[in-house]
């Protein structure tokens, strides 16, 4: 009786141990590939309008991925993961609730937000400060008070940010903002 109870714990712990290993390899996989999505998207603006000095970069910081720098703006960029698309509700600055639905209770927010949106600007070139959702969330709001939301748009203020789905950037790149109007 003992040997068949340690027979099955073994099995289980092996597997336990296969399906952890398999878990963060498709973790890592989907983080790869959204890092390559939104550099393509980026080099395809780019390569869209080769008129422009364009040029986008990628960062190693927490306050930001990515600088996409374009005559009008320079782009600071922080990729949102949202790979089970989400509802986001802006709470205030700092704070962004994620729901699975409108009564989840649950508080689990977004992490690594705070960085950019606290970042001090050098306000010699124009900047814009961008969240980019990955790949989509089912509504983005915000609050307004206590008991009042809006919906998020891609020209919403939010803070002194825009925050943007990344479908709908690779729908209507229009939404990033290339030359200075006049």
């Amino acid at each position: 009786m003992l040997k068949v109870f340690l027979i099955l714990l073994a099995v289980a712990l092996v597997f336990g141990v296969i399906t952890a290993i398999v878990l963060n390899a498709l973790k890592k996989n989907s983080i790869l590939t959204m890092y390559n999505d939104i550099e393509g998207l980026f080099e395809d603006i780019i390569n869209s309008n080769p008129n422009l000095n364009c040029k986008f970069d990628r960062f190693n910081t927490t306050d930001y991925d990515y600088i996409f720098s374009t005559p009008a703006y320079d782009y600071y960029i922080k990729i949102v993961p949202n790979m089970s698309n989400q509802e986001i509700c802006v709470n205030n600055a700092v704070k962004w609730q994620l729901r699975k639905s409108f009564n989840d209770q649950t508080l689990r927010f977004v992490e690594g937000i705070d960085g950019l949106m606290k970042m001090e600007m050098d306000e010699t070139k124009a900047y814009k400060k961008l969240f980019i959702v990955y790949p989509n969330a089912r509504s983005l709001l915000k609050y307004i008070n206590e008991c009042e939301m809006v919906f998020v748009s891609p020209t919403t203020d939010v803070y002194g940010t825009n925050i943007i789905p990344y479908l709908a950037i690779k729908e209507n790149p229009n939404l990033i903002v290339l030359e200075k109007e006049i």
